[in-house]
């Protein structure tokens, strides 16, 4: 069975993820594709093009990429499926490098790719989210609890199966139990709204960066060294901080951390740009054969 990395490259337009590929591609032995992948919801079907005229796929051949194709795809459960059928997948390759929106359930390595904060700006912001209304909370649960076999499941999860058995053999004891939520779920309709809570999201620009394995801050020159350390530092915290962790990953996420770079990506000796790219060749040969 072949097998080959897949290396999924994220990050805002203008954060260096052409540059980034471009070493990749000139560090890692070939053969090597690389796929510009765009989601487009209104399309019917799925969309792969050769795009002679895309100015990055033309920078991926020079820099010695042995295949390259754009892949414009709607967001469908299919979409996986699709990219491992289009012509670009059937040439051989040691690795595959996506750019952009990727189709893909699973990758080997995400990379995310960020430019350096703005001004004040910060990694993590605390937004408002507002609280569904106990009015409305409480007529959805209304409606269902017309029904008894739902009256016996609520009761049932609460009190056990020997509670829903119970309840089954006496319909009357359903009825006297509906009424009283019933009557409970009224009285909280007439409570005031919760007023919205405060959460951490990711703030737009990086938006994605949670779910990278490794995080690069392209840094330009000098001066943006002290503001990437601060995003790194922010960074840190995701895995860290129990707040935080809790608003911006969820339940699903993993405190397993990632590897977080400050590099020049324009300049070839960056020791930063050196570790990153060491870390994308140790993925390509564990995967490949």
């Amino acid at each position: 069975m072949r097998q080959r990395a897949f290396i999924d490259v994220a990050g805002p337009e203008g954060a260096g993820k052409t540059t980034l590929i471009e070493t990749i591609l000139q560090r890692i032995d070939p053969p090597i594709l690389v796929a510009r992948c765009r989601r487009d919801d209104g399309l019917a079907e799925p969309e792969e093009t050769s795009a002679p005229g895309d100015p990055e796929l033309r920078r991926y051949l020079y820099a010695g990429a042995d295949g390259v194709a754009l892949f414009t795809f709607p967001g469908a459960p299919t979409a996986t499926d699709d990219f491992f059928m289009t012509d670009l997948m059937v040439e051989y390759s040691r690795a595959v490098v996506l750019e952009g929106d990727s189709p893909l359930s699973y990758v080997d390595l995400a990379v995310f790719v960020a430019p350096t904060p703005q001004g004040r700006e910060r990694l993590f912001v605390r937004r408002s989210t507002p609280m569904p209304s106990r009015r409305k909370q409480a007529s959805a649960l209304n409606q269902l609890l017309e029904q008894p076999a739902a009256v016996v499941e609520l009761l049932g999860r609460v009190g056990g199966e020997s509670l829903a058995g119970m309840l089954r053999a006496r319909p009357e004891l359903v009825d006297a139990a509906q009424a009283e939520l019933v009557k409970t779920l009224g009285q909280a309709r007439e409570l005031p709204a919760s007023p919205p809570a405060k959460r951490w999201t990711v703030s737009e620009r990086f938006a994605g960066i949670e779910r990278a394995q490794l995080a690069i801050v392209n840094v330009r020159d000098e001066d943006e060294r002290r503001r990437a350390d601060e995003l790194l530092s922010d960074l840190v915290k995701l895995r860290q901080d129990k707040e935080i962790f809790s608003d911006v990953l969820g339940y699903r996420g993993n405190r397993i951390p990632i590897t977080a770079i400050a590099a020049n990506l324009a300049d070839p000796a960056d020791p930063g740009l050196k570790k990153a790219v060491a870390k994308v060749r140790r993925v390509v040969q564990s995967r490949s054969v």
